[in-house]
């Protein structure tokens, strides 16, 4: 019953964070003003960092290494290790990032860009990238380990 319990919560917790992070992605993708300076609940340092104009690409793939490590410590949890999992949820970063960049080439303020497209997989990449290996290292070290 603790154990049903428990994994309900974590469930519902991690769907929350999923939730509102691509809440974030589309919020910040589509107001009006593409600068960061001001934003609330963004620290300073973030928007400074943002809103130079030599990470003005790079910036779209930050916050998809977070929902890719969220989504990849997800999938690690409820045991969905197969490489179909980790792209399906590639995938889904993906369609995510294409949608964020589609409706800007409606807003008159902004603006469709390939290349964030192209970042926003970057981040996805290497969001799942890193727990992926993480539990692949560990489940092959305890496979060849002598202390099973």
């Amino acid at each position: 019953m603790m154990k049903l319990l428990f994994e309900n919560k974590v469930n519902g917790i991690m769907g929350v964070l999923f939730f509102i992070g691509v809440f974030l992605v589309f919020f910040l993708s589509w107001k009006t003003d593409p600068n960061l300076k001001g934003t609330p609940l963004i620290p300073e340092w973030l928007s400074d960092w943002t809103d130079n104009v030599h990470n003005d690409r790079r910036r779209t793939g930050v916050p998809f290494i977070g929902l890719g490590l969220l989504a990849g410590m997800y999938l690690i949890y409820i045991k969905r290790t197969k490489v179909f999992y980790w792209g399906l949820v590639w995938f889904v970063l993906g369609f995510v990032v294409v949608i964020a960049e589609a409706v800007q080439y409606f807003l008159p303020s902004r603006s469709m860009d390939l290349k964030d497209i192209f970042w926003g997989g970057v981040g996805s990449t290497i969001g799942l990238g890193l727990p992926f290996v993480v539990w692949y290292s560990i489940k092959t070290f305890k496979r060849n380990s002598h202390w099973k």
